[in-house]
């Protein structure tokens, strides 16, 4: 009987220790700022394609509900589906190209972190940067 109240009185109070442990997330909560310089920076081309298919079924049921709506059914219905398949699928075949830029910065507790920046590169090598709640900026 003494044996079982030790060994309950171990096991609660090794469970009530483990639960006494903090919780630490990173970077802190609240009122954080870490100190840090660009290392590195990477442009990356990110290509975006259209969708000619996708461009012609929309199209397609766009124009069918307005020839329906405007020429009756049948040869309007046909007539308006055929038109915007056709336009839309010629609408939908371009892209573009544009960059992301990869900014890999080194914090003074020694972590590397990498922030991307779409279409615009706000910081060059070597620059003095603070990271807050706020984003990244320059020191």
């Amino acid at each position: 009987m003494k044996s079982k109240l030790i060994l309950a009185s171990s096991l609660a109070a090794l469970l009530l220790w483990q639960g006494c442990g903090t919780v630490e997330t990173y970077p802190p909560a609240q009122n954080w700022v870490l100190y840090g310089q660009v290392e590195s920076i990477r442009q990356v081309a990110r290509v975006v394609q259209g969708d000619p298919a996708g461009g012609a079924v929309s199209g397609a049921i766009i124009g069918g509900l307005l020839g329906t709506m405007l020429g009756g059914r049948g040869l309007g219905t046909v007539a308006g589906a055929a038109g915007g398949a056709a336009i839309g699928a010629n609408s939908s075949q371009g892209g573009y190209v544009g960059s992301d830029f990869h900014v890999s910065v080194r914090f003074e507790d020694g972590s590397l972190r990498t922030f991307v920046y779409r279409d615009q590169l706000p910081f060059r090598q070597g620059d003095y940067v603070v990271w807050t709640p706020q984003g990244l900026a320059r020191r």
